[in-house]
């Protein structure tokens, strides 16, 4: 396995793994995913911090964030996920581990003093654990509403 930064050339392989991302979030369920829209995101997560996990030549995970100034201090930037992702046949091999060790030396590099990992609704509970044990604490969560 190998974890790299994504380049512009990895575009039709991250929109493929965003698209099986957001198939598994409630989101999807009343929301369309558009590719043309996520392109722009992962533009954004270019200039962030976006990772990929290849095993065999072929990528299998990627975890993304935009690196933006803290809303309460532009002088410090802040670190968000977007996207933490392993293909469900990759699971259980490390990769999603090795990427979330991966992010914390790439979100120094970009001058970021602060990373927050998202924890949706459906997300495994085995996420959280993994986020505490490499030293995340709790600090939001946050409710949405369809209207």
């Amino acid at each position: 396995m190998q974890i790299r930064h994504a380049t512009i050339d990895d575009m039709p392989a991250l929109l493929d793994m965003g698209e099986k991302f957001y198939a598994t979030t409630h989101y999807a369920a009343t929301k369309p995913y558009c590719r043309e829209t996520v392109a722009g995101l992962v533009k954004l997560m270019l200039d962030g911090v976006l990772l990929i996990a290849e095993r065999d030549g072929l990528p299998v995970g990627m975890v993304g964030l935009v690196v933006v100034p803290w809303l309460f201090n532009a002088s410090l930037l802040t670190a968000t996920e977007v996207v933490w992702w392993v293909d469900p046949e990759a699971q259980k091999a490390g990769i999603g581990k090795a990427l979330l060790e991966a992010i914390e030396p790439a979100c120094r590099e970009r001058g970021a003093s602060t990373i927050v990992m998202m924890h949706l609704a459906e997300s495994p509970p085995a996420a959280a654990i993994l986020y505490q044990r490499y030293g995340y604490r709790w600090t939001e969560m946050s409710f949405a509403k369809e209207l």
